[in-house]
Formats: C-alpha cells, structure tokens, sequence
C-alpha cells in the first residue's frame, strides 16, 4: 500500500482494514510513523482496530526502538492491557513485554 492508501484506510471505520493496514505499514513505514498511527488507534471505536495497534506496537518499538520515545508506547500498551476485549487484552500484554525488552535494548545501546 502507498502512504496515501494507508493514511486513507487507517483514517477510516473498518477495524479489519485498519488492523491491516498497520501490519502493512509495519514493514514499509518509518518507526515514528507507525508509532503515531498506533497511538491514534488505541482509542479506536472498532476493537479490531485496537488489537492491530496492540499487535503493532510492541514489533515496532523492538524493530525501532532507538528511533521511538517508548515510553508512549509503554503507556499505550498498558492502557490497551485493560482494554474490555480479550483478544486486545492478549495482545497488549505480548506488546508489553515488546516494548519493556525495547526499553532494555535501548538502554544497552
């Protein structure tokens, strides 16, 4: 997908499509920008859309982390650990533990 197609879809109502989108955006876009998006999603109405923030957030802070400040996504991963949906919930644990081993990394560095 282009940056235009993404921004297109991640701006939109569909939860499948935007979970999509942010795995696709995963492996083109820079770290900043797929964190920023992420951020934006947790609060989404869709929980499809959350759980693809969830699922993205913890890959992208470990692939980026020296690029990040990954204390948002910390908060945004514990925020999305209590989230009312369990298959969010999941994810956002995995995610954490993503983002504390980003933390670590970036420390070493």
């Amino acid at each position: 997908m282009t940056r235009a197609e993404l921004e297109e879809t991640l701006r939109g109502l569909d939860g499948e499509k935007i979970r999509d989108a942010l795995i696709s955006a995963s492996y083109s876009e820079k770290g900043e920008w797929v964190q920023s998006w992420c951020l934006r999603l947790s609060n989404h109405s869709d929980p499809t859309a959350r759980y693809g923030a969830a699922v993205v957030l913890g890959n992208n802070a470990v692939v980026h982390f020296g690029e990040l400040d990954l204390l948002k996504s910390l908060e945004a991963a514990e925020k999305l650990s209590a989230d009312p949906e369990e298959r969010v919930r999941i994810a956002a644990k995995d995610s954490l533990g993503d983002v504390l081993h980003a933390v670590k990394l970036k420390g070493t560095s």
